[in-house]
C-alpha cells in the first residue's frame, strides 16, 4: 500500500483547467462507483464576498456565489449546498435556529444587486460603497453592524422603488398577504409596545390573531384595519424585502441547478415566534419541547420551544387538525423553496417529543416526559403508525407535491432515540445523521445515514484532532484509530502495512485527517456531507451551543479558492482526488479500474504539491 507523504513546504498553485478537468471527471466516476452523493454545509452568511461587495455578510443568493462558489463547487462535484434555517431573525438575536417568522432572512438580499439596472439602481453606489469601506469586520460577520447598514440599505432601496411603477408590489401583496402580513403587523407592534416578548404587549395586541370571544373578535379585526392604516408605508416596506427575497430564491434555484447544486433547507424544531403568536389557541399551555437529562446536560435542555396540542394536530378521524394544516403549509413552503430537499431539525420532536412544565424551575418525572410513549392518558400513541402520523401525513406528502421522495428529507436523530422513534426511522427508511465526531463509525453507518465529521454545532475537525493528540494513549483514541486504520486501508493490505498503517494514524495527524476524511467515503452510506469549515480546513469554531458571544460569524474569505488548496497542501482540508482513491482501493475497486486509479493518483499529487 502507498501512502502519501506530505512536507511542511509552502504551497505553489491551484490546478490548472486542463488538470481540473482531469480531476473533476474522475472524481466525478469515482463517486460514481462508490455510490456517493457530497453536500457541503454552508450557511448564507458564511458565504464570501469579493472585497469590493463585501457587505459584512454573506447570501447565497450573492454575486460571489454565482461567479465563484458555484463554479468551485462544481468542480469539486459537490452537489447540495445545505443552508440554515432561512427564517426572519429576531431583533439582537443572531442565532438562526429560533426564527422571529417564517418570512425569510434580510440578511440574505445580495444588496450589491440592488445597485444595478436589474433593480433600477434603487440603491446608490454611494450608499453600498460606504457600506463596503466602513465593514468593521470583513473576515466574520459583525451582526451589530449589519443590522445598522442593512435598515437603512433597504430603506433607501424602498423609498427609490416608490418612486417608479409599483404594480409588482401591489400584486406581491395581493398574492402573500396571508403569509405576510401577520409577520409585518407583529414588526409594527414590537416597535409600539416597545418589547418584543408578546406575552406582554398589552390590550387586544397580545390575542390579536387569537381572540378569546366574539367581543374579543371584533375589537381584533378593529385593530388589525388601524395598524394597516396608520402603518402603511411600514407593512408596505416589509413586502418589498420578501418580494426581493422571493425573486433572488427563485433565481438562485434555477443558477444552482445549471451547475448541479441544489439547495437544501432546514427547518428547525422551534416554531417562529410570530406563528406562537397567530397561532396560540393551537399550542400547549404552560409547556415547551425540550430533551431530557443525558450526556451532554445533567439537568435535561429548557429550551422553551412551544409544542402543537396534539389534538390540534390531527382530528380523531386521523384527518388533520388545524396544526396539523398549518404544519403542511409550512413544509410545503420548504419544499418550494429548497429543491435539494430539507433537514428537519430534532426530528424526536415530531415523533416522541419531550415536553415539560413551563411552570416549574426543574424538570422532574411529575412534570416532564414523552408526551405520546410516557405520560398516560388522552395524548398516548401506541402503534408505530401513529407515531409516525406526522412523517407519513404531513412532510413525507410535502414533499412528494414537490417532485422528492423520502430520500429527500434528511432527519437530524442526533440525541436521545427512543424506540418509537428508532421503529418510525426503520420503518419508513428514513435518512438519519451519523457523527463521526460523536464516535459514530463509518464502517456500521447503514446507506440510508449522512455521514459527516461534524456539523455547525461540533468543534471544528481539525480542533477536535488537536484535542485528540493531546492524549495519545487515551483509550478513545487507541479505539478510533484502530477501527480507523481497519475501515479504511486498502483490501488485502499486509499485516505489516497494517501496523505502519496505524502507527501513523496515531503519529501523523495530517494521515490521522485524510484517513477520517476517507472514512466517510469507505462508509456504507450513500450521502456524505462536510460542513464548510472542515472543508476549507478553518480550524475554527462556528457554534457553541450554550453560549451566545462570537456564535454564527465564521465565515469564507474572498481568495477561498487558494485558501482551500493551501490548506489541501498543508494537510488540513480534504484533498478528494486522494479520499475517493483510497476508498476505492479500501473498496478492492482499483484493480478493475487501472486509468481511473492513475488520474486520481495524478490529481491528488497535484493538488498537494508543495516547493
Amino acid at each position: 500500500m502507498k501512502i502519501q507523504k506530505i512536507d511542511n513546504t509552502s504551497f505553489r498553485r491551484q490546478p490548472s483547467n486542463a488538470e481540473m478537468q482531469v480531476y473533476s471527471k474522475s472524481l466525478e466516476k469515482g463517486l460514481n462507483l462508490l455510490g456517493k452523493q457530497v453536500d457541503i454545509i454552508l450557511h448564507n452568511s458564511s458565504a464570501p464576498s469579493i472585497q469590493a461587495e463585501n457587505v459584512g455578510i454573506g447570501s447565497l443568493f450573492s454575486t460571489t456565489t454565482v461567479k465563484k462558489l458555484f463554479p468551485f463547487l462544481k468542480k469539486h462535484m459537490i452537489k447540495g449546498i445545505q443552508q440554515e434555517p432561512n427564517g426572519l431573525r429576531k431583533f439582537g438575536d443572531n442565532s438562526p435556529y429560533a426564527p422571529e417568522a417564517s418570512s425569510k432572512n434580510i440578511f440574505m438580499i445580495p444588496l450589491e444587486k440592488l445597485t444595478t439596472k436589474e433593480y433600477n439602481e434603487i440603491l446608490s453606489k454611494e450608499t453600498f460603497n460606504s457600506i463596503v469601506k466602513n465593514n468593521p469586520n470583513p473576515q466574520n460577520v459583525d451582526y451589530k453592524y449589519v443590522r445598522a447598514y442593512f435598515n437603512k440599505a433597504l430603506g433607501e432601496a424602498y423609498e427609490n422603488y416608490k418612486k417608479g411603477d409599483t404594480s409588482e408590489l401591489e400584486n406581491f401583496k395581493k398574492e402573500f398577504s396571508s403569509k405576510y402580513e401577520p409577520a409585518a403587523i407583529f414588526r409594527v407592534l414590537s416597535e409600539e409596545n416597545a418589547n418584543k416578548d408578546w406575552s406582554k404587549w398589552r390590550g387586544i395586541d397580545k390575542n390579536l390573531y387569537a381572540p378569546k370571544d366574539e367581543l374579543e373578535a371584533k375589537k381584533a379585526e378593529a385593530r388589525i384595519e388601524q395598524i394597516k392604516k396608520e402603518n402603511t408605508d411600514k407593512i408596505d416596506f416589509y413586502y418589498f424585502q420578501q418580494m426581493i427575497l422571493e425573486k433572488e430564491n427563485k433565481k438562485s434555484n434555477e443558477i444552482s441547478k445549471e451547475y448541479g447544486i441544489k439547495i437544501i433547507g432546514d427547518s428547525p424544531v422551534a416554531q417562529p415566534t410570530v406563528d406562537e403568536w397567530v397561532n396560540q389557541n393551537l399550542f400547549l399551555k404552560d409547556a415547551a419541547i425540550g430533551c431530557p437529562p443525558d450526556y451532554f446536560s445533567k439537568s435535561g435542555q429548557r429550551w422553551g420551544f412551544k409544542y402543537f396540542n396534539p389534538e390540534e394536530i390531527f382530528n380523531k378521524d386521523g384527518s388533520l387538525g388545524r396544526a396539523g394544516e398549518f404544519l403542511k403549509k409550512k413544509y410545503e413552503d420548504y419544499f418550494a423553496s429548497c429543491p435539494g430537499g430539507v433537514r428537519v431539525d430534532h426530528i424526536i420532536g415530531l415523533i416522541d417529543p419531550f415536553i415539560y412544565s413551563t411552570n416549574s424551575k426543574e424538570m422532574l418525572p411529575s412534570n416532564s416526559g414523552r408526551i405520546y410513549s410516557i405520560f398516560s392518558g388522552k395524548y398516548q400513541k401506541h402503534t408505530d403508525e401513529e407515531f409516525a402520523s406526522i412523517l407519513t401525513k404531513i412532510i413525507i406528502p410535502a414533499a412528494k407535491k414537490y417532485g422528492l421522495d423520502k430520500s429527500s428529507i434528511i432527519c437530524e436523530d442526533l440525541g436521545d432515540v427512543t424506540p418509537p422513534v428508532a421503529n418510525v426511522m426503520k420503518n419508513l427508511n428514513l435518512t438519519g445523521i451519523a457523527v463521526t465526531q460523536f464516535d459514530h463509525r463509518g464502517a456500521t453507518t447503514p446507506e440510508n445515514k449522512v455521514i459527516m465529521l461534524g456539523s455547525h454545532d461540533n468543534q471544528s475537525f481539525l480542533e477536535f484532532v488537536e484535542d485528540l493528540f493531546k492524549n495519545p494513549q487515551d483509550k478513545r483514541f487507541l479505539n478510533k484509530t484502530k477501527l480507523l486504520a481497519k475501515d479504511t486501508i486498502a483490501k488485502n493490505s499486509s499485516k505489516a502495512e497494517e501496523n505502519e498503517y496505524l502507527k501513523q494514524l496515531r503519529t501523523d495527524k495530517k494521515q490521522f485527517i485524510a484517513a477520517s476524511f476517507a472514512e466517510l467515503f469507505t462508509s456504507p452510506a450513500r450521502r456524505v456531507q462536510i460542513f464548510f469549515a472542515d472543508f476549507f480546513g478553518l480550524g475554527k469554531t462556528y457554534n457553541r451551543p450554550g453560549t451566545t458571544e462570537g456564535n454564527w460569524a465564521l465565515r469564507l474569505g474572498e481568495d477561498f479558492e487558494n485558501d482551500y488548496y493551501k490548506a489541501v497542501a498543508e494537510g488540513k482540508a480534504p484533498n478528494l482526488a486522494d479520499t475517493i482513491a483510497r476508498a476505492l482501493r479500501q473498496r478492492g475497486l482499483d484493480k478493475a479500474n487501472e486509468a481511473l486509479m492513475k488520474d486520481l493518483e495524478n490529481s491528488a499529487k497535484i493538488l498537494s504539491e508543495k516547493v
